[in-house]
């Protein structure tokens, strides 16, 4: 089912010339930029308010190249074949969601705002592409819990929920993923068996704060990082395991609890979890989101 929202989104806009290049890891820098409206040079950007209506619909092969530089964000420097993964999203598309904008005319460019999936890792059909993406995120796993996490990603009970978007989309948008994915997933597994999984991997951004980074007596194996989106507080409330890693010249936008000059290193943490906790967790993360409106 299609939905609207009508919002003010914060755009920002270059204003003077810039060299282009055409590699991932720009194409990722720029839709970080320009989704956080985090901190730029002033002397070549500038922001505008612009109110924008947002319309849901399932991803289809014209959303492809979107779809691959919203994942080239989220999955900013792992080893992955990001146009299969945007494929295969496409391919399955039942439990797919991609939110762009309303009324856009033949011709005019249509960006995706954001696109949200629970794709099941038997889907990947190319055995030596699940082997990569199970094994990249191997490497990011502590030692004491990578047999149990090898044993899940191995498992053909397990799916892949991606949720990439513009990092100041309105959070009713992050809402109506939510409520969609949980909706499809219970109807497509009354029809496809390859939706009955059991557990869930879900890779977020998130962040360390500055005053963890400047004690210089604090020692920990392991990174406390904060989330980006609350929704992913509720996620690492129910999750079986987690890890984080840092992320190479990557600083995200600050949030409101965080003074706006302060630069937060960038960091990615992926969750294990069960996935009727998931579906339990929904309702609790819609009523986060509500409340931080």
């Amino acid at each position: 089912t299609n939905y609207f929202i009508q919002t003010n989104l914060r755009m920002i806009t270059h204003t003077s010339e810039s060299s282009s290049s055409s590699s991932e890891e720009a194409t990722s820098s720029d839709v970080e930029m320009q989704a956080a409206g985090g901190q730029n040079n002033p002397a070549t950007t500038e922001q505008e308010i612009t109110q924008i209506e947002f319309e849901a619909y399932p991803p289809a092969d014209e959303d492809w190249s979107g779809v691959r530089v919203l994942l080239a964000s989220l999955f900013q420097g792992l080893t992955l074949d990001l146009g299969y993964l945007s494929q295969t999203l496409i391919d399955n598309y039942k439990v797919a969601t991609v939110i762009k904008g309303a009324d856009i005319e033949v011709g005019e460019d249509d960006p995706v705002f954001a696109v949200a999936s629970i794709l099941p890792l038997q889907m990947y059909k190319n055995k030596d592409k699940l082997e990569q993406l199970v094994t990249t995120i191997l490497t990011k796993c502590g030692k004491e819990e990578m047999g149990e996490v090898e044993k899940i990603l191995n498992s053909s009970d397990t799916a892949l929920m991606l949720n990439a978007k513009y990092s100041n989309l309105p959070l009713q948008i992050t809402a109506q993923l939510y409520k969609a994915l949980k909706m499809e997933l219970i109807t497509e597994r009354k029809e496809n068996p390859a939706y009955n999984v059991k557990h869930l991997v879900v890779l977020g951004k998130s962040y360390t704060e500055p005053e963890q980074r400047k004690n210089k007596k604090l020692r920990v194996s392991e990174p406390s990082v904060c989330y980006q989106s609350v929704d992913l507080d509720v996620i690492a409330d129910v999750a079986s395991h987690r890890f984080s890693w840092r992320i190479a010249d990557e600083t995200l936008a600050a949030v409101s609890t965080v003074a706006s000059d302060d630069v937060l290193l960038g960091y990615r943490t992926a969750f294990i979890l069960p996935i009727d906790k998931f579906l339990k967790g929904v309702d609790k993360i819609l009523e986060k989101l509500s409340e931080t409106v």
